[in-house]
């Protein structure tokens, strides 16, 4: 990789280009050969993926938006240099820049107190009903992260043990992994739900009912949130509970393009935002 840094400097010099530019250049380029060796993986075998991984990388270091943008496209701008003289054989992405949210509005979750006692009040629910599919209802946005319409609109036939299947027009979204303590939630839920007898329920392929309905609409979902946020004294809504979620992805040590994929982000922007440890 040095030699091919030293060919690259002496054609950016060839080409005229400014001394504080050819400086910038090869630096960056010794950046990520940095990061490539810390692989064990030659330029050689460098793949789509591993451009991918490097913007992850610099996402997780922290570095701003325009930052990462100004050093993947001094990446991308060698990686053709380098596709044209042979050094490499691969298909250079398209998609790398980030783009900057100018609204700059705060990203809240809850806090590590405020999670747990929102669950502690989980569990003083006295009707039996209600308190099993309250709970599996919070769990579920809690630790799975489907925004109000998805769980609004899930089918009891899309979880499994270690699964949520979230559907879109009939096409399937994103497919979410269910912890162990969301599954138990959900099917003790299911249990309590088909033990009623009620037709209403037997006949609704939704997995989340309301007494008199087949099908829990999303007003009726953040009708139970507002109580308990009246009970807390502190809001609780599914976008908080959905930020909590996809934090918790960044601090258990998930990468910005799984965050993405597990949140069902249209833009990796928005996942970058929870790397941001000052929101």
């Amino acid at each position: 990789m040095k030699e091919i840094l030293r060919h690259y400097e002496d054609d950016l010099k060839r080409r005229e280009k400014e001394a504080s530019t050819t400086k910038m250049y090869v630096h960056v380029m010794k950046q990520f050969n940095t990061w490539l060796e810390a692989k064990q993986k030659k330029l050689a075998q460098l793949t789509e993926n591993d451009v991918f991984q490097f913007r992850e990388h610099l996402v997780g270091k922290g570095y701003k938006v325009a930052t990462i943008n100004k050093l993947i496209s001094v990446l991308r701008t060698f990686l053709v240099w380098a596709t044209k003289n042979h050094y490499i054989q691969m298909n250079i992405p398209e998609n790398l820049r980030l783009y900057e949210d100018k609204r700059n509005t705060p990203i809240k979750w809850l806090t590590a107190e405020e999670e747990s006692k929102l669950l502690q009040i989980l569990t003083l629910e006295k009707n039996p009903f209600k308190k099993a599919r309250n709970e599996a209802l919070i769990y579920v946005l809690l630790y799975s992260g489907l925004r109000i319409e998805e769980l609004s609109h899930l089918q009891t036939e899309a979880v499994t043990k270690n699964t949520i299947q979230v559907i879109h027009d009939g096409v399937l979204s994103r497919e979410v992994p269910l912890a162990q303590k969301v599954a138990e939630k959900v099917f003790t839920w299911i249990h309590v739900r088909s033990s009623t007898g009620k037709e209403v329920y037997l006949n609704s392929p939704f997995l989340f009912v309301t007494e008199r309905s087949g099908k829990m609409q999303p007003r009726a979902i953040q009708f139970v949130l507002e109580v308990y946020s009246e009970k807390l004294g502190f809001p609780i809504t599914s976008h908080l509970l959905r930020n909590t979620y996809c934090r918790r992805l960044v601090e258990i040590g998930f990468t910005v393009e799984q965050v993405k994929q597990y949140a069902g982000h249209k833009s990796i922007t928005t996942s970058y935002k929870y790397f941001t440890f000052d929101c």
